[in-house]
């Protein structure tokens, strides 16, 4: 992604020191051969970010392998290229939204002979949700590759964007063109138009540098951010903005602007991975795999999806049911699976605890009853103050602001701070990005305790393991679920007319393998299975306070002598938590082998991470230095648990991690950035050399090809690149 911006902005990724010198970075280790993607951004680079996304989308394609070998059919991966992860969110979801979701696109590649351009044809027909739903042709015509003096090559890139290949009315489309009959100039123009349900979106560039890269000038447009010039030379970019070119000061003689360093950086890291610390071997976690499924459900497997860890994803939402067969292709092997649904998770919390004197700067959310009765804010933020140190009467946890969620991002509005009044052995649930989901403190303690979370989907069933003889009970003290919920049971929070008992407990539940309620918790006191019924909506619930769905207490294996046992991490270190509701985030999927085994997936690896100086990119922590943050890594750069903040209508990691710093609970993994973005300092008084002018290309103003390729191929067979891998 963003490959365009760091090669005409000129920046070469440098390597960073590495923390001690263990074996991980020896020579020839996986470590130290894994290759950094390094990318500069910048608000005058935002509408070239499309082209930036598209050329990353259609580099999974793998297209030099396919000339003159007809259509072939590619699963690529959208989250790696147009990236939706800087919403804020950095928590891990107790649901789907993990699972890995491909886009199906059909390509065609040809070339007429070994000097002849490469013509690089792609139909996508299904892209986006909602009024940005489209569908996409791609032509691109390549008569020279990249090379150290053009990192462009040279093409002609048109794509055009339809509502869909049925009726394929248009919805605009765009062009980008590299630079050619300029002697030692290199660069490329773009423009494009497209529609977004009722508004028109425009962009357009033209960048001209020299063949080194040692200078240039570009102006870049777009209807959302205005119009924007720069010039550049090999140590500053000078840079206008107005709202549109004509507007430019430097079109009326005035030179000045901001001026901005070309070798002084700031450094965000979204993603890394992780090696072995002694080996420097890539530690891979078998996540899941992809898969094929019958559209009709009559035995001709016809679609395509993933399953694993997460739950199952579907090129049509809900349209692999219970029981249903799916079919996966095991290097030549078809290899068949039955798959298994329940209406809830049961998952597994191994205790963690953090002293209170370590609480203070973690951000906490927190629910009672009068967010649910005003509906100005979705959620109160908490932190925990101390008298020494905040000012306030007591030690305890605060309502500091209402946070609400909107089309941009959560807003907080100050509030407070008031304490949240606690009697003795009274708990306090709460959530937490930082410390990787819910968070509880029983009144007394010194410390909270936070959660390792493990989806139990039935496979658990060997020596010694949770379901080895092939059902379990289980005991609840606190928001014990009553059973089969109907609508009148969701009107309050808890008490009557509440998906809880109101009894004291222990209540029984029993979670088996089979049966007619096979991996869903059932209610021994009601005997029901503890769901939704099934003839609620979501739009029948949207107006209770568990329209989200329902988390049941702690659960335990065994009676405890006093109920406040279960929240005494000295006690009771593992639990269980039963999550249920009507969305497929809130349910399970498993699949069945033939010889009716249920598949195992690996988790993705959690540990605690504490921040400090050393390990900080830049050097200086901050007030993140001392913290403690629940890290998760799934494979293959899918490294979450750092915090993002918001800068303008961006999500920026608050802090990034050095190449080799040691991580997990014995130092066994060593860490490395595998997508560093860049932004440039600023440089007061460093710009005095450069001069504003229009580039030597004009920026177009409309297209001049097209991609009329006709209509989509019919390709029968499986996938032959998922996500860049070629099968």
């Amino acid at each position: 992604m963003k490959t365009i911006n760091a090669k005409w902005l000129g920046i070469v990724a440098s390597s960073l020191p590495v923390v001690g010198h263990a074996a991980f970075n020896d020579v020839g280790t996986e470590y130290t051969n894994a290759s950094q993607k390094t990318y500069v951004w910048n608000e005058a680079l935002e509408p070239i970010e499309l082209v930036n996304s598209i050329l990353c989308f259609t580099a999974q394609f793998n297209v030099t392998e396919f000339a003159n070998a007809g259509p072939y059919l590619v699963l690529a991966d959208e989250a790696s290229c147009f990236d939706d992860s800087n919403d804020g969110s950095t928590g891990q979801s107790s649901g789907a939204a993990n699972t890995p979701s491909y886009l199906k696109a059909v390509a065609e590649v040809t070339r007429a002979s070994d000097s002849a351009p490469l013509i690089v044809n792609v139909w996508l027909p299904e892209m986006a949700t909602g009024d940005d739903e489209q569908a996409i042709k791609f032509k691109a015509v390549i008569t020279e590759g990249a090379s150290d003096t053009n990192p462009f090559g040279q093409f002609t890139f048109n794509f055009s964007f339809f509502d869909n290949f049925t009726n394929l009315t248009p919805k605009g489309g765009g062009e980008v063109i590299t630079l050619s009959g300029l002697e030692d100039s290199i660069g490329f123009t773009l423009y494009e138009s497209s529609q977004h349900g009722v508004s028109t979106y425009t962009q357009s560039a033209s960048v001209v540098m020299s063949s080194d890269r040692s200078e240039g000038t570009a102006l870049t447009s777009s209807s959302q951010s205005g119009a924007y010039a720069l010039t550049f030379n090999s140590g500053n970019v000078l840079l206008q903005n107005a709202a549109n070119f004509d507007a430019l000061p430097y079109k009326s003689g005035n030179n000045s602007g901001t001026c901005l360093s070309r070798t002084q950086f700031n450094s965000f890291v979204y993603r890394y991975d992780l090696y072995n610390a002694s080996t420097g071997a890539q530690i891979d976690v078998n996540a899941g795999f992809p898969m094929k499924y019958s559209s009709a459900n009559n035995g001709t497997y016809d679609s395509y999806g993933y399953v694993g860890y997460w739950g199952i994803w579907t090129e049509v939402e809900g349209a692999v049911t219970n029981g249903e067969t799916i079919v996966r292709d095991d290097n030549g092997v078809v290899r068949q699976y039955t798959v298994m649904t329940a209406p809830g998770r049961l998952i597994k919390n191994t205790v963690n605890t953090l002293a209170l004197s370590n609480a203070r700067g973690i951000s906490f959310s927190y629910w009672d009853s009068s967010v649910f009765s005003d509906s100005s804010f979705d959620q109160w933020v908490v932190k925990y103050y101390t008298a020494a140190q905040d000012g306030v009467g007591s030690d305890g946890f605060y309502k500091t602001g209402k946070l609400s969620w909107g089309q941009n991002g959560p807003t907080i509005t100050a509030f407070g701070p008031t304490l949240i009044s606690l009697s003795t052995n009274d708990s306090l649930y709460m959530y937490s990005e930082q410390l990787g989901g819910e968070v509880k403190f029983l009144e007394g303690n010194a410390s909270l305790t936070y959660y390792e979370q493990t989806f139990i989907n039935g496979s658990e069933t060997g020596s010694g393991e949770l379901l080895n003889g092939g059902s379990v009970t289980l005991y609840c003290y606190d928001n014990c679920p009553i059973g089969t919920f109907d609508l009148s049971d969701l009107t309050n929070w808890t008490g009557s007319n509440s998906p809880f008992e109101t009894a004291s407990g222990p209540h029984q539940y029993t979670f088996s393998t089979s049966g007619g309620n096979a991996l869903t918790l059932v209610s021994v006191n009601s005997s029901e299975p503890v769901r939704y019924n099934a003839s609620l909506t979501q739009s029948n619930i949207n107006s209770t306070p568990h329209s989200w769905g329902v988390r049941s207490g702690p659960m335990v294996l065994s009676t405890v002598s006093n109920s406040y046992d279960v929240y005494d991490p000295a006690i009771t270190t593992e639990y269980y938590v039963w999550e249920t509701g009507l969305q497929n985030w809130n349910q399970l999927t498993a699949v069945k082998d033939a010889s009716d085994n249920i598949v195992s997936f690996e988790k993705p690896l959690q540990f605690a991470y504490t921040h400090n100086n050393a390990n900080d990119r830049s050097g200086s922590a901050g007030v993140y230095a001392g913290q403690t943050y629940l890290i998760n890594y799934g494979g293959n750069g899918d490294f979450w648990g750092v915090p993002m903040a918001q800068d303008g209508d961006r999500y920026l990691p608050s802090f990034s991690l050095n190449d080799g710093v040691l991580m997990g609970p014995a130092n066994q993994y060593a860490i490395k950035a595998r997508e560093i973005e860049q932004t440039m300092q600023a440089a007061a008084g460093q710009c005095t050399t450069l001069t504003l002018s229009d580039p030597a290309v004009d920026v177009p103003t409309s297209i001049v090809g097209d991609a009329d390729i006709g209509d989509m191929p019919i390709v029968e067979g499986d996938p032959s690149v998922i996500a860049g891998e070629t099968q």
